[in-house]
């Protein structure tokens, strides 16, 4: 961004904003699907809005402001996306890292990743001002995805959090590979094999046991 970087803070949900800053939110996110981030400046996106950087700057009270909103708005339509059923409804680890997949490779949601990875790696270089943005982006999954594997594996927790972390980096990393190459067939079957191996107890040395003396 072109703006002097400043602390990024915790912004309103989209649901709070007034009716215009969600409009021009919205026209935003649509802009940044369809042509990609650009040079990142305030006033370069209003221009694509056809609307003025003072503008944005009055509805959500500074450039980075504006930004953290958007990180926002893309880092929970990728939540929304999210398949995942909770802890205590989830009965099988496996399926539910493949109906995930199947949701998220949908060619209608690719759009959103590519624009979330392109955001990504601008936040990293600017870690100040996106503070917010990375330290939700990966802790936000981690916490119901180590909840589906403790309930449906009876694992402990260490060993549940490092399967979610894993699970979040393999298709986060497959669905970079998609996007890339466009070989859903390829990623799909490393989604399998991801599947079968982090959401299965019989791959996990020692849950059986656990499952038996639990089940007496």
């Amino acid at each position: 961004m072109t703006e002097k970087p400043k602390p990024s803070t915790p912004k309103k949900a989209s649901s709070d904003l007034s009716p215009t800053a969600q409009l021009l939110l919205d026209t935003a996110f649509k802009e940044l699907l369809k042509r990609g981030l650009g040079d990142g400046s305030l006033r370069g996106m209003a221009a694509r809005m056809d609307t003025s950087h003072r503008m944005l700057i009055y509805h959500f009270g500074s450039a980075d402001a504006f930004w953290d909103a958007v990180l926002t708005h893309i880092r929970l339509m990728e939540l929304e996306a999210r398949p995942m059923r909770t802890a205590a409804q989830a009965v099988d680890a496996e399926a539910e890292i493949l109906t995930a997949w199947e949701r998220f490779s949908a060619a209608q949601y690719l759009p959103v990743f590519e624009l979330l990875f392109e955001l990504y790696g601008r936040a990293i270089h600017d870690r100040t001002r996106f503070k917010h943005f990375l330290d939700s982006v990966v802790t936000s999954w981690l916490e119901p995805l180590t909840h589906v594997f403790k309930a449906t594996l009876l694992c402990d927790s260490e060993q549940a959090n490092i399967r979610a972390r894993l699970t979040l980096a393999a298709i986060r990393g497959l669905l970079l590979d998609l996007i890339t190459t466009g070989d859903h067939k390829a990623t799909t079957a490393a989604v399998q094999l991801l599947a079968r191996t982090l959401g299965r107890s019989d791959q996990m040395p020692g849950i059986l046991v656990k499952r038996r003396r639990r089940n007496q």
